[in-house]
């Protein structure tokens, strides 16, 4: 099964992301060298799907748990929270932003954070490899990130304009305030109506990105 994956990753770098965002494209092996991506059955936050971090060296790696998946219904590659879909996200916020501090301004007193699959979370398209219909995720283009651009904005073509998020996405963003205020938090997150409370709080209180860009940006 991980082959599977691996080979629909592969794919979808080589096929979607690259040619879109002009990067050069890289395969995703089972066992290879390069940024890594860990397996785990389970994680400290019961609630994780996965996520991607850089280390003390300022190497990227991520880190996918097969427990939310599975307790949310899903498995390796069927359902809406399958394992191959948190790991397609992953890998391409890896790829797109890998030191994880990429933020772009909105021309509106905002900066959003680079990720590219968060807005799009709940979408999802499939990738024909080694004999499996394998899901991988959605993703923003670089148009998504300027306001003047015409559209598409994502890779499915769902969203509308830029710097928007999808039923069932999110983003973080970081607000500007006046000079003279002092020790206001900066750092939001704008959730679509549709995402859960149970996944807003995972967010907001886990151990992943989202909550160390909040905490350690007030």
């Amino acid at each position: 099964m991980l082959e599977a994956i691996a080979e629909a990753l592969t794919i979808q770098i080589a096929r979607d992301l690259a040619p879109a965002w002009g990067l050069a494209a890289v395969p995703v092996t089972v066992g290879g060298r390069g940024n890594k991506i860990h397996f785990f059955d389970s994680a400290h936050q019961a609630t994780d799907f996965g996520w991607h971090i850089v280390d003390g060296k300022g190497l990227p790696y991520s880190h996918v748990f097969a427990d939310a998946s599975i307790a949310a219904g899903s498995d390796w590659i069927t359902g809406p929270d399958s394992l191959s879909l948190t790991a397609s996200h992953e890998v391409l916020e890896m790829l797109i932003d890998p030191a994880a501090n990429g933020y772009c301004f909105d021309g509106r007193q905002r900066l959003w954070a680079q990720e590219v699959c968060d807005p799009v979370q709940a979408r999802f398209y499939g990738i024909n490899a080694n004999g499996m219909r394998v899901p991988v995720s959605d993703f923003v283009l670089p148009s998504y990130f300027n306001r003047n651009a015409a559209a598409p904005y994502d890779q499915l073509g769902v969203l509308t304009k830029p710097f928007s998020v999808d039923k069932g996405g999110y983003a973080v963003f970081q607000k500007a305030l006046a000079d003279h205020e002092k020790a206001g938090r900066r750092f939001d997150v704008v959730f679509d109506r549709a995402v859960p409370r149970w996944v807003r709080a995972e967010k907001l209180d886990g151990w992943g990105r989202t909550f160390w860009r909040r905490v350690l940006n007030p």
